[in-house]
């Protein structure tokens, strides 16, 4: 996985694909998975992400929206020690438009 989140903080396309494939062994894991995706988002930008994106297939899209989802409603991105509760909607417009298309 670490490897992955480099590759993907570069902004490689297959690293960032892979990561919502990643084995995430339920529940807890797959929300994880769901943090790590908003946080790379954060650092990347959203508009370089979109970029991404706008370049993946939609059959490869699946998993993305959900993923971002629970990252953004059960993660603490802003590290305050609590759950942020927020929506992908507002949080990350142009993501939750592409995503659906």
């Amino acid at each position: 996985m670490e490897n992955l989140i480099s590759k993907a903080l570069k902004k490689e396309q297959n690293a960032i694909i892979e990561i919502t494939k990643f084995p995430d062994g339920g529940a807890a894991g797959y929300y994880d998975l769901g943090y790590i995706l908003t946080q790379i988002i954060y650092r990347i930008g959203e508009n370089d992400f979109y970029k991404i994106l706008k370049e993946i297939p939609k059959s490869e899209r699946n998993g993305f929206e959900e993923l971002i989802a629970v990252g953004l409603e059960y993660g603490d991105n802003d590290y305050n020690g609590e759950m942020d509760n927020k929506r992908i909607e507002t949080e990350f417009p142009k993501l939750f438009e592409i995503l659906n298309k």
